[in-house]
């Protein structure tokens, strides 16, 4: 399927999730880049350098694909990545990482939520994403070794790192699950009713879900989430806090919450 014909099918959805994932893939990428000098280890430096560049890549490979669906943006400045102001990824990424322990956060959760509904997209109808999201998919791998590497070394290591990791993980935890959107939302539904991607949000929710929740289980990290065993499925142990959910940027609101200290609210 051509850009121009999937722009007839539904280009308003699908410019807000490549917009998304651009601007969540280019975040993640700032953020990893202070992490080049700062890391703990100098294999794990090495990897946050590279992983910076990984990150800031796909980035660029999203963002040309707005331009087959410009017309689905209300500022046609929001379209270009030199002139776009707008910037939809998680109010995690706000801030700048507070330790090492919200860059292993951020690698294994919010690399692999992503990295989760890329996966959902490599028979896509739309041939430009499928092709990148085979592409990242596989490069994804290595991001995942990292993410899992580190998740278990910093648990393991008990005491006040293990207390950091499990508190990252927490901050971030039901903003990521939230990125799918609820399970009547219209953008990923119209999706995968137009076989962009293979399934709907509840089903990617429970996917991610298998990804992560067996190493955080092993880990006795305990996470708001449970195995059904009747399904064999895993699903939040809670309700989501979509009252916070803001559907065009597809992140929580932090208008609720306190300012970290020396910080302003974002209005």
């Amino acid at each position: 399927m051509s850009g121009t014909a999937a722009a007839r099918i539904d280009n308003a959805a699908l410019f807000a999730v490549l917009a998304s994932l651009a601007d969540n893939k280019q975040a993640m990428g700032r953020r990893y880049a202070y992490w080049a000098n700062g890391a703990p280890a100098l294999e794990a430096a090495v990897a946050a350098a590279a992983m910076t560049q990984d990150e800031i890549g796909h980035a660029r490979t999203l963002y040309p694909l707005l331009e087959d669906f410009a017309q689905a943006a209300a500022d046609p400045r929001q379209v270009a990545p030199e002139t776009r102001t707008l910037r939809y990824h998680l109010a995690f990424l706000d801030r700048e990482f507070a330790g090492w322990s919200d860059f292993v956060a951020t690698n294994f959760l919010l690399d692999g939520a992503l990295t989760t509904f890329f996966e959902a997209a490599q028979r896509s109808a739309y041939e430009p994403l499928r092709q990148r999201a085979c592409k990242i998919v596989q490069e994804e791998q290595v991001h995942r070794a990292h993410a899992e590497g580190w998740v278990r070394r910093l648990a393991k290591a008990g005491g006040a790192v293990r207390r950091a990791l499990i508190s990252s993980l927490q901050r971030l935890w039901e903003e990521t699950l939230c990125w799918f959107g609820p399970d009547d939302d219209p953008v990923m539904n119209q999706l995968y009713r137009e076989g962009l991607i293979d399934a709907p949000p509840a089903e990617l929710r429970s996917r991610y879900l298998q990804r992560v929740m067996p190493l955080l289980e092993s880990l006795a990290i305990e996470m708001p989430a449970r195995f059904d065993p009747e399904s064999k499925r895993w699903q939040p142990a809670q309700p989501l806090p979509w009252a916070r959910w803001e559907a065009e940027s597809r992140r929580l609101s932090l208008s609720d919450q306190p300012a970290q200290p020396g910080e302003e609210k974002r209005p």
